[in-house]
């Protein structure tokens, strides 16, 4: 039985939400949202909207928009439409004139001084945070050297793909490729745009838009390919173990451990809330502060922030009471702030005119080739250290190629795997950490 779609954005139902959303756009069309004006130093001024107009703009633009993806079938499922329809949708509203000027400043204001930047942190620091502390040291001895050589092997068909179509090697590796191994769309969309802006030292946020298009693409190949897998490889004696992962019997226990008790990922008591954030923040400062050390500085503030919440997590220098209301605060981030964010990156940095110049059958080529070697890396590197090589091709592989939580469940439904989410969580919250830290290292030496 098909059932109805529920409304709620922002948390309100529509009878609810509607006078809110009315107020604004009254507020927003009559000229009477609250401005203040920017001094700039090489721009003179300009006036803007300011913090409270802007946000309730964004929230309620790209919370709409973000229902509506969710709502829209096929597209909810294999093409991230509730992060696509807000980036889409507000920078279709933009193309079209339909958003004020200086509401337009007002967006570039918020997220050019922090409020992306501050998403980040609070994303990085709570997705390996989040971890089972136990999970985390197995996967690090049995199936992190699985994503990592599912990394190697996806980055270098990329490689063969820039090579192949022309692009050159280094762009399709950086600028194709690894946008759909970064941590799901919120990686594509913000994380890798930040760290090339960082490392580069201008402004390359513009990219957000198409960084996830190619991941949105790579998700759609993701699901074929878990798909297609499955009844090739049950042909072939021990490519795969119906289900189970581990191929040695006094492995099982393991595998039962990572399968284990689940912690709440919310919390009723907001001081905790408010101390996720807190020490989110500041690890990404002393991410920023290690990068600035000699010897230490070739090596991006981002990624030492994610080398730092590891260290945290695997010594437990904090106690996990203390750790994990950094997870709190990533749930406050994707929950409350996505919808926001992806609406705000649609305003301020995708242009509709600029969308078809993002496909082409080159394109198509480099995303295929990754996924390809994603998921042949990941069996080789997977049969290897004693795992079934399509359970691995599948979690370590095509689960490191989607849009994060989302396209994990539609790979894993394609597959026929869903009994292994937790291993699909370790390579899409670890294994893009370790491709921001791959990028951080690899990206000086051949883009600068």
């Amino acid at each position: 039985m098909k059932q109805d779609i529920q409304f709620q954005v922002c948390g309100l139902q529509f009878k609810y939400f509607l006078p809110f959303f009315l107020i604004i756009m009254i507020c927003t069309y009559m000229g009477w949202l609250p401005t203040t004006t920017v001094y700039a130093n090489t721009a003179g001024k300009y006036v803007a909207t300011n913090y409270i107009a802007t946000g309730a703009f964004l929230m309620a633009v790209g919370g709409l928009f973000f229902w509506l993806g969710d709502a829209v079938p096929i597209v909810n499922k294999y093409l991230g439409g509730s992060c696509l329809l807000p980036l889409f949708g507000a920078s279709l509203m933009n193309y079209m004139g339909m958003i004020p000027q200086t509401l337009v400043n007002g967006c570039r204001v918020l997220m050019k001084t922090g409020f992306q930047d501050a998403y980040i942190a609070l994303l990085l620091v709570g997705s390996v945070l989040v971890m089972d502390r136990k999970v985390l040291l197995k996967a690090t001895v049995r199936y992190l050297p699985t994503v990592v050589g599912s990394q190697v092997f996806a980055l270098g068909f990329c490689i063969l793909g820039g090579w192949l179509t022309g692009f050159g090697w280094k762009e399709g590796m950086f600028y194709v490729g690894a946008p759909c191994m970064s941590g799901g769309s919120a990686g594509a969309m913000t994380t890798l745009p930040a760290l090339y802006s960082n490392l580069a030292g201008k402004d390359l946020t513009g990219l957000a838009g198409q960084f996830l298009c190619y991941a949105s693409i790579s998700n759609v190949l993701a699901v074929l390919f878990a798909a297609v897998g499955g009844p090739l490889t049950e042909k072939i004696p021990g490519l795969n173990g119906r289900g189970k992962i581990l191929m040695n019997q006094d492995a099982i226990e393991a595998e039962d451990e990572v399968k284990g008790e689940k912690r709440d990922v919310t919390s009723a008591d907001y001081k905790k809330l408010g101390g996720g954030i807190f020490m989110a923040l500041v690890l990404y400062l002393a991410g920023v502060l290690l990068a600035h050390i000699p010897g230490l500085n070739h090596i991006a503030g981002l990624a030492w922030t994610i080398i730092l919440a590891i260290l945290i997590k695997t010594t437990n220098i904090l106690p996990e009471d203390v750790s994990y209301d950094c997870v709190y605060s990533m749930q406050f981030a994707l929950k409350a702030m996505l919808p926001m964010l992806i609406a705000g990156i649609g305003v301020c940095s995708l242009r509709i005119t600029d969308l078809t110049s993002y496909f082409s059958g080159g394109v198509l080529l480099v995303i295929f080739l990754g996924v390809l070697g994603a998921m042949v890396g990941a069996m080789l590197f997977g049969r290897l250290a004693g795992l079934y090589p399509y359970e691995a091709g599948v979690t370590a592989g095509l689960c490191c190629c989607n849009i994060g939580g989302s396209g994990d469940i539609a790979v894993l439904t394609a597959a026929k795997r869903m009994d292994l989410l937790a291993f699909a969580s370790i390579s899409t919250r670890i294994g893009g950490a370790l491709m921001v830290i791959w990028l951080g290292l690899l990206y000086p030496l051949f883009m600068l």
